[in-house]
């Protein structure tokens, strides 16, 4: 299994707009994923945190842990996004982080199940993003694993 140092790595090498975003990984564990990014290469004209930057940085922390997930079960899967949605609550004005966890175990092995029986199977995520400790943004996203 990747440490949070190796899959940072990963995503630098592997999405390059993580490195220029400078996404950070401060948890990579089977329950939750938290990915952090400077304000400065994400910034708007308003001073604040982009729109877009947000939007991408809860992306991939959905699809970090779907990811984490699925590299156990199936290394070979392909992950991708099919559809998703973004609440802005609070201008963030520093550096941000993007936080997903499982809380329904029973989802997560219906999609388990799901994919073990068809090779393709799809799993809701919410993430929440928070700029200087408030939350900011809520984001759910179904991705869909398949080989």
């Amino acid at each position: 299994m990747m440490e949070k140092e190796e899959f940072e790595k990963f995503l630098h090498d592997k999405i390059p707009m993580t490195k220029a975003m400078e996404v950070r990984v401060e948890e990579y564990s089977p329950s939750k994923v938290r990915l952090a990014a400077k304000l400065e290469p994400n910034i708007n004209d308003k001073g604040t945190a982009f729109g877009g930057s947000i939007s991408s940085l809860m992306t991939l922390c959905g699809w970090s842990m779907a990811f984490r997930i699925m590299v156990e079960e199936d290394p070979e899967a392909q992950i991708v996004v099919q559809k998703s949605s973004i609440n802005y609550i609070a201008p963030i004005r520093g550096d941000f982080a993007a936080e997903c966890e499982i809380r329904d175990e029973e989802s997560l092995e219906q999609f388990l199940c799901t994919y073990r029986e068809r090779r393709k199977g799809r799993l809701k995520l919410g993430v929440r993003c928070y700029g200087g400790g408030t939350l900011s943004a809520e984001y759910e996203g179904q991705y869909v694993a398949y080989r």
